[in-house]
């Protein structure tokens, strides 16, 4: 009787509290303003905690590219971006492969992370791309 009344207990206190993911934001977060930052990618490298979380626009050189698909299934497509110094950050888009080339310039709106936990790595300069657009 008493586990059960301490499973509920912990059932209530947990469903009135927002969830975390593991890099502390909430995970049902629906910030869909658009409130976009532009930035260098050399700005990012040189202050990631300032920009950690935020939503940005860039620009820069498509360096590596692959594309892979979910666990469940959804395809997605991972790259390199580069600006003229070399600096880099990483990025995905979920949902297709772009039909993106080494060399390509694109520019780009999404959020960066400086650093995204997968399992049992870690990805450092990271972008989740909204858009992406060649120019």
């Amino acid at each position: 009787m008493i586990n059960k009344i301490i499973v509920i207990s912990f059932l209530i206190i947990f469903c009135t509290f927002p969830l975390i993911n593991s890099s502390g934001e909430e995970a049902n977060s629906n910030d869909d303003s658009d409130e976009f930052v532009e930035v260098t990618i050399e700005e990012i490298v040189s202050n990631p905690k300032t920009y950690n979380g935020q939503k940005v626009i860039l620009e820069g050189y498509v360096g590596k590219v692959e594309y892979t698909t979910s666990s469940k299934g959804e395809p997605f497509t991972l790259f390199k971006m580069k600006d003229a110094k070399n600096n880099e950050v990483r990025v995905y888009y979920e949902d297709e492969h772009l039909q993106l080339s080494k060399g390509d310039k694109v520019k780009i709106k999404g959020r960066y992370k400086k650093e995204k936990k997968y399992l049992l790595y870690k990805i450092k300069n990271v972008i989740k791309a909204r858009t992406v657009e060649e120019i």
